[in-house]
């Protein structure tokens, strides 16, 4: 099957977004039990750029639109259930709404986190201020400096901090759906927290190891960063997966996999072909996930077991390297998914997927099918399966409706 026949995915809330080579669509199951599709453009980063193309260099390019895609998908299967969750309230009768809470006053909370943080500047930065203390030429001493210094270090904290928690206590409730400057401000501290809890924390722990011995020693401190980074994502998707609305995720992660699989191994989609396929494939990010850890432990023993601010700024700046790497290896299980020789080392892979994957209702293939077939021209819907409806945020719906009367 040719490249051009490859598609992919993501599950999200109640539903799953496929990507073709130039369109994407998200297909979202609402309460009602309708199906809602958004098709877009994907934006492809650096389409002339003839670079972009080459292998490695390639690699990169195809992760950040990756992430911009799920990103955005996940945007609007919020925005989905947002609306889902005001309608039900809506119809609720008066009687059995929640009565309204008083107003608070935003710069009570927001004074209360704010101090908090700057308390936990003062006394988590021990290492920052000496280095901006000794810069300050108002003092004759940087030990004279320091007390001020981490104390102007919080003040900053604590400003920031109460800068973004406030609120106009005499504005109204907020929009009523996820623009992409919240999204994308919401995904910071994630992205903060995964790369401090699987990049960071397991060569920290590594390096408290006592292993001597030059080269080698070097390397088992790799390996074993590497164990440990395994061990922690695997006990992070564990805890997450115990969480019902997670696992229904899951589940849409299977019948992404499903279709998918139907389609390359059969040239068509049915419900019925799909229900007798895997949800396990070897292009799944969970694949890219595990190949991503055995090549940073191969990729990590090239620089050896250097000081730890070091090791940490190398961590961080190999991971395009190591990313673009795991990104042509899943590219490569996925074309020859077929040879004995790449399913073997695509077990592993395979194996760790049944950690993000569950098995799927009806229900669920058929919002897959939906958004495979936006994608897909060789994919259509059953005769007699409705068609997908439209889906207006609760901002624009509200604002055509005032354009109307």
């Amino acid at each position: 099957m040719s490249e051009t026949r490859f598609y992919g995915g993501q599950a999200v809330i109640e539903g799953v977004m496929m990507r073709g080579r130039d369109v994407y669509a998200t297909a979202v199951r609402r309460r009602d039990g309708s199906v809602v599709v958004d098709r877009r453009a994907v934006p492809h980063f650096l389409e002339g750029w003839r670079m972009a193309k080459l292998p490695l260099i390639r690699g990169t390019f195809a992760l950040i639109e990756t992430l911009t895609l799920g990103i955005r998908s996940l945007q609007f299967s919020g925005n989905v259930a947002l609306q889902d969750e005001l309608e039900a309230e809506a119809a609720k009768p008066v009687e059995e709404r929640p009565a309204e809470k008083p107003r608070r006053r935003p710069w009570v909370t927001a004074a209360v986190v704010a101090a908090a943080g700057g308390a936990t500047v003062l006394l988590a930065a021990p290492r920052l201020a000496p280095w901006v203390a000794a810069r300050w030429s108002a003092f004759e001493t940087p030990e004279a400096a320091l007390l001020p210094t981490r104390l102007a270090l919080a003040a900053l904290a604590a400003l920031l901090i109460g800068a973004l928690l406030w609120r106009d206590p005499n504005a109204g409730p907020g929009p009523q759906s996820l623009d992409d400057s919240a999204l994308w401000l919401a995904m910071l501290p994630a992205f903060g927290l995964g790369i401090g809890l699987f990049v960071l924390l397991p060569s920290w722990l590594a390096g408290l190891t006592k292993f001597e011995g030059g080269y080698g020693a070097s390397v088992l401190k790799n390996l074993l960063e590497g164990v440990i980074r395994l061990a922690v994502i695997l006990g992070y998707i564990t805890v997450i997966g115990s969480i019902g609305q997670v696992r229904r995720v899951f589940q849409y992660h299977g019948a992404e996999h499903m279709v998918i699989n139907a389609l390359e191994t059969e040239g068509s989609v049915t419900e019925e072909t799909a229900a007798r396929h895997s949800p396990l494939h070897p292009r799944c990010g969970t694949a890219f996930l595990l190949l991503f850890i055995v090549l940073k432990i191969i990729v990590g023993c090239f620089f050896g077991w250097p000081g730890l601010y070091l090791r940490l700024a190398l961590r961080l700046a190999t991971v395009p390297i190591v990313a673009a790497l795991a990104y042509e290896a899943t590219r490569l299980a996925g074309k020859y998914r077929n040879s004995p020789f790449v399913a073997a080392l695509s077990g592993p892979g395979l194996l760790l997927q049944r950690l993000t994957t569950r098995a799927p209702g009806p229900g669920m293939i058929q919002v897959a099918m939906y958004a495979l077939a936006a994608v897909a021209p060789e994919v259509t819907l059953p005769v007699g399966w409705p068609a997908p409806t439209q889906f207006r945020p609760p901002e624009a719906s509200a604002e055509d409706s005032r354009l109307e009367t």
